[in-house]
Formats: structure tokens, C-alpha cells, sequence
């Protein structure tokens, strides 16, 4: 029993002593906690903030890329995603010269792991959100992807979590959401209606010790990984919401 409880203060103390390090970090790049019930509902579409992780440095800035990729080369082979929004999108491929159509969709991520070829797409358009995961299971050799799973909200980055060896999920940020497809090709919802849907763009997307990052519009929101607690931390610049 003794034993039992000096771990789990043990363990508390390891989780107490990693939040105020992230909150000294943000409070670095002049970003404070920010109440997320005092946000309102108008749209923020200026001031990006972009998060990496870079040699085991978090690196917060102002002026990034989005963490999205929409096409790739393997050898000969040339992918291409192409996103148009409500008018559609699709993924085809070009070797030796030739294009061919895969599949129609709006094409947000296009994400190799070893030789499979991951395929997110989706759509956020009026009262309807949703999407895909399909994959390529030899991207050397171009096929008709087969479908995994659909989604029930619209991805808006994708991001592989390497933190583990032995388990790597994909992490995707949807317009109200984080969800994880594992290596078992099972999905799971980590969050659901997040705070950014519709009021702050989702930029970019990390993980920094035990925590999710997404860079959004005059900040960082925190989510705890890989589950566990859903609050969500945002944190902020002083002139946010003013």
C-alpha cells in the first residue's frame, strides 16, 4: 500500500512539474492561459502563430507552413491532391507521362509511412463536415486506394506522432475535433467540439512532451496526449479578443 501511494505522488510530481514548464515556455513567446468561454463567436484571421518541434525545441513563430502536404514523388511516380472546396478535389497520379485519376475528394494530407501512402480528405461546407482515410498499400505501385475509414468531421491537418517506436498514430485536427487513427486502423475521437471550430484556422499541428500543440490565430492551444484530461488549454497574446 505504501508502496502503491509513494508512486502515485511520484508520478503526480512528474505531471506537476511538467505544466508550469510549458506555461513558462508560452509566457516566453509572450502567450498567457486565455479563458476559451470568453472567445465569443467572431472570426480571427490574422496574427498565425505556427508550432514545430525542432532538434527537441519547441519553436513558436509567426511565419511558418502549414504542416499539409498534397503531393509527392516516389521514383517515377508523381502524386497530386488537389483541394477546390465545395467544388471538389480529387488525387491522380502521373508516370511515365501519363495522368490518372484514383479517387474524387478534397485532398488535405497525403502522408507516406513506410510503403504505404495515407490519403485524408474531406470537406467543411455550411452544416455538413466529414471525410476519409484511404491508403496506397505500395506507393511505388499506383492503385485504386482502399478505403479505411470515414470521418465524422472534416480534417484540417494531419500529423504523424512519432513519439513511440512501437506505436505511431496519425493525429488529425478536424474543424471541431482531434481525432487518431492507430496502427490497427482503428479511429478514435481524442476531443470533440474543439474551440477553434469556425473562429480560429488551425495552422500547424506538434507534440511537445505530453502535450498536442496547434498553432492558431494569436496562439498556441495545449491538448493533452496521447488521452487522458480533454481540457484544453489556449494560450494567447495580451491584444487577443480585445
Amino acid at each position: 500500500m505504501k508502496k502503491c501511494l509513494f508512486t502515485l505522488l511520484f508520478l503526480s510530481s512528474l505531471v506537476l512539474a511538467e505544466e508550469p514548464e510549458l506555461d513558462a515556455l508560452m509566457e516566453e513567446h509572450n502567450l498567457k492561459p486565455y479563458p476559451i468561454e470568453k472567445i465569443g463567436h467572431r472570426q480571427f484571421f490574422t496574427n498565425h502563430k505556427y508550432v514545430r518541434v525542432e532538434s527537441g525545441k519547441l519553436i513558436v513563430e509567426s511565419d511558418g507552413e502549414s504542416t499539409n502536404n498534397t503531393k509527392l514523388s516516389v521514383g517515377d511516380v508523381q502524386y497530386i491532391g488537389t483541394n477546390n472546396g465545395e467544388w471538389g478535389g480529387k488525387l491522380e497520379v502521373i508516370q511515365d507521362g501519363v495522368s490518372k485519376e484514383l479517387m474524387k475528394g478534397n485532398i488535405v494530407h497525403l502522408l507516406p509511412i513506410g510503403k504505404k501512402l495515407y490519403i485524408i480528405e474531406g470537406l467543411a461546407h455550411l452544416s455538413m463536415s466529414g471525410g476519409s482515410i484511404s491508403v496506397i498499400e505500395d506507393m511505388e505501385k499506383p492503385e485504386i486506394p482502399r478505403r479505411i475509414t470515414l470521418l465524422p468531421d472534416a480534417p484540417r491537418l494531419v500529423y504523424l506522432d512519432t513519439t513511440r517506436a512501437d506505436f505511431q498514430p496519425i493525429i488529425i485536427v478536424g474543424y471541431r475535433s482531434l481525432m487518431e487513427l492507430n496502427p490497427f486502423e482503428q479511429l478514435d475521437i481524442l476531443h470533440w467540439d474543439g474551440f477553434w471550430s469556425y473562429k480560429l484556422s488551425p495552422t500547424s499541428i506538434t507534440r511537445y512532451q505530453n502535450n498536442f500543440l496547434i498553432g492558431l490565430p494569436f496562439g498556441v492551444a495545449a491538448i493533452p496526449a496521447p488521452r487522458g484530461s480533454q481540457e484544453i488549454v489556449f494560450y494567447a497574446e495580451p491584444e487577443f479578443n480585445k
